[in-house]
């Protein structure tokens, strides 16, 4: 992760409202392509929720919000001040159980005052109070962990938002059940260990009580050769105001790292918003292949809304390397995904004094997305490194890139090499990743039709 993380997540971000998570999501994919670890979804969860919840402040906290805000009750204040749909549905049904549990250190309390337990999914509500000082992004935030930050569970450790309520704070967390099964009643460890700027420790044993809840049983697969990854959708599970669907997806060895991502519509052909998608519960190895127990949250009963989904699955390539050519190389080279349709081919490349031009094709002009996003790429994944730096993710040696043929997808890259001290070209390398197009255009397999009623 580190440096290229965060790198890509702001190179990578091209439609500002639709795909802002989905951008950062892509920086993290190409950060984990690089390295071999175990599954999990951990502290880059946390990047990705403040993203969300800075999003989601600047989206839903307008003055109209404010004044509704009045009419709320307390126990749901902070279901609605963060828009949780499930927390809000539940509360309007007082069906949110109040809770009352404190902690407190150093000057500072922190007070759990209800939960849910809602299908597959938890949430909880608390309050602050005491002397809170802003963080170092000038925020009112904390950072939490679940079951004592467990890396094997999705979500363990998060920072999370809060938004000032009387003279105190209010703040919300919204997670999947990390299990496959669904106990009658249980309860799980929270523990914050940051408050503002302030650290210490808070900690908690959130009981929870699940709502009725109905289970459907499906059975429908898809696959796709040549990615050699399968999709297999297993239960729906609705609850009182939440789907969660279910499935098993199966990849090679190297794909350890893949992910599904779920698009899903209403009978009218309506998007359904997912909430959290790409949820892993249990992964284990079966002869050459990586199984992991999946699911995706729709915050909404959908049974009311429609007869039957139509499930778009998809995966997300996360085991694209990088690829190397040396700037005497014979040209033209096509540079070619094993999985997926992806290709860069470098079709001239020429060392002419203090620059260094490359001319490149990004999928045949293939468009499958805006523009944008093919230019972002350009400009982040070709470009010219030192050979013996080469796996170092930093910021890239300056350049410009032109558009030769927009409908071709054809670029032109020209890099600066005066600022450095004796260039050699025997001493540097093209790097040619393909990891962005993988996590950005995943492989799309056939929809599955699921009837509700």
């Amino acid at each position: 992760m580190k440096e290229k993380l965060y790198k890509d997540q702001y190179n990578n971000i091209d439609v500002p409202e639709d795909e802002l998570l989905r951008s950062i999501q892509s920086g993290i994919d190409k950060a984990e392509s690089k390295s071999s670890f175990k599954r999990q979804r951990t502290m880059k969860r946390s990047i990705l929720s403040t993203a969300a919840a800075v999003f989601l402040s600047a989206t839903f906290l307008s003055p109209g919000m404010s004044i509704a805000l009045a009419d709320v009750p307390v126990i749901g204040e902070a279901y609605h001040v963060f828009n949780d749909m499930v927390g809000r549905h539940l509360s309007s049904q007082q069906l949110v159980t109040e809770l009352d549990e404190k902690s407190s250190y150093r000057g500072i309390d922190v007070v759990v005052t209800s939960a849910y337990y809602d299908g597959a999914v938890v949430g909880v509500s608390f309050r602050v109070e005491g002397r809170v000082k802003e963080d170092e992004f000038n925020n009112i935030s904390g950072f939490y962990e679940i079951y004592d930050g467990n890396e094997g569970i999705s979500d363990s450790k998060e920072i999370v938002t809060m938004e000032q309520s009387g003279d105190g704070y209010v703040g919300q967390i919204q997670l999947s059940y990390p299990y496959k099964e669904l106990p009658a009643s249980t309860s799980f460890p929270l523990e914050f260990k940051r408050i503002g700027e302030k650290e210490g420790s808070w900690k908690f044993e959130v009981p929870i009580k699940q709502l009725p809840y109905e289970e459907m049983k499906v059975n429908h697969s898809r696959f796709n050769e040549k990615a050699d990854v399968a999709v297999q959708f297993e239960s729906i599970i609705e609850g009182q105001a939440s789907t969660a669907i279910n499935y098993t997806g199966t990849f090679p060895l190297e794909g350890e790292n893949d992910q599904v991502r779920l698009e899903v519509f209403d009978d009218h052909g309506e998007r359904v918003r997912i909430s959290m998608d790409g949820i892993d519960l249990e992964s284990y190895q079966e002869d050459n292949h990586v199984v992991v127990k999946g699911r995706s949250i729709i915050p909404e009963k959908l049974k009311e809304r429609t007869d039957y989904l139509e499930i778009h699955p998809k995966v997300a390539i996360r085991s694209e390397g990088d690829y190397f050519l040396s700037l005497s190389d014979k040209l033209p080279s096509k540079i070619e995904s094993k999985r997926q349709n992806h290709v860069i081919s470098v079709n001239d490349m020429k060392v002419q004094g203090d620059k260094v031009a490359l001319d490149f094709q990004i999928n045949n002009g293939r468009l499958e997305r805006d523009f944008t996003f093919y230019q972002n790429i350009a400009r982040t994944d070709v470009v010219v490194v030192e050979e013996s730096r080469k796996d170092i993710y930093e910021e890239p040696m300056k350049h410009s890139v032109k558009v030769l043929d927009k409908e071709k997808l054809m670029f032109r890259s020209t890099f600066d090499v005066s600022s450095v001290n004796n260039f050699n070209e025997d001493n540097y390398v093209v790097r040619v990743s393909l990891g962005g197009l993988s996590g950005n255009l995943p492989v799309e397999l056939e929809p599955v039709k699921v009837d509700l009623n």
